[in-house]
């Protein structure tokens, strides 16, 4: 009974890594295309764009000069 109590706690972690690491690779997909497309919209306008990463989690800030 210890053993299948155990696997089972090991499935549920497993299963919540797989979901976390899923959840963030999401989360930086978008993020690049999110800055992807502001900074082409920016060159069209012939400006500059200047992106900061703020901190250790995806907070980034975005600014286009020049314009």
């Amino acid at each position: 009974m210890y053993n299948r109590f155990k696997k089972q706690i090991v499935l549920i972690i497993s299963s919540l890594a797989i979901m976390v690491a899923i959840g963030l690779s999401i989360d930086m997909y978008l993020t690049h295309k999110e800055i992807l497309d502001a900074s082409n919209a920016c060159y069209d306008r012939n400006g500059y764009p200047i992106v900061h990463k703020e901190g250790p989690v995806s907070n980034w800030s975005f600014t286009c000069d020049g314009l």
